[in-house]
């Protein structure tokens, strides 16, 4: 029987005996007054056409989508387009591409900021969130200038950040194409680890 907010920490059977793995679960009553948290997603535009020097058949960008749909299926192509317009770009012009992506998202809603992470695939870079960027009370929420695929993390801070209505997260991303290995491609947003993505991820309670 476990007492409010107990926690338990159970050892996981290690592979090697250089593995230290283990689980750390708290308990609380169903009564409880936890407040609920949940994520908010910060999604950039990922759109990488191939260099001058290099040329193929996936290097036309219709052919890579064409490519991405045969892959992942359908609904793959609908989110590049969808956010290009999400970061302020045209449903109808040519998309912004280039090595670095940038996407703003707003707050309707007081929003308490608990932790930060990043995410890219393979082409990434570097990785950037910010609080209101450009103006006198810009923060830092995370900075990563040398993207790691294989080595990924949260971070919670030590005391939370609040953004009011009106304010602005943005996420910045650089990629860099000539990392991928194989044919030369047009690489847009996509699941499979050899696509890519531009993500910052807040862990928010609202109110």
């Amino acid at each position: 029987m476990f007492t409010p907010l107990q926690t338990q920490r159970l050892r996981i059977r290690p592979f090697s005996a250089a593995d230290l793995t283990a689980a750390a679960l708290t308990f609380a009553p169903a009564d409880a007054a936890l407040e609920p948290a949940s994520t908010m997603l910060v999604p950039g535009p990922v759109e990488l056409p191939c260099a001058p020097d290099e040329s193929g058949p996936l290097c036309a960008r219709e052919a890579a989508l064409a490519d991405l749909v045969a892959k992942r299926g359908a609904g793959a192509a609908l989110l590049p387009a969808g956010l290009q317009v999400l970061c302020g770009g045209s449903p109808f012009g040519a998309p912004r591409a280039g090595p670095v992506s940038t996407c703003d998202r707003g707050f309707d809603t007081r929003t308490t900021i608990h932790g930060v992470a990043g995410h890219m695939h393979l082409l990434g870079r570097s990785i950037r969130v910010e609080l209101n960027p450009g103006t006198d009370g810009a923060r830092v929420l995370l900075d990563i200038p040398r993207w790691d695929f294989h080595w990924q993390n949260a971070y919670t801070f030590v005391e939370p950040v609040v953004a009011e209505p009106g304010d602005t997260v943005r996420v910045t991303c650089r990629h860099d194409a000539s990392l991928r290995e194989g044919d030369p491609r047009y690489v847009v947003w996509g699941e499979g680890t050899t696509d890519e993505m531009c993500l910052g991820v807040l862990q928010v309670t609202r109110g």
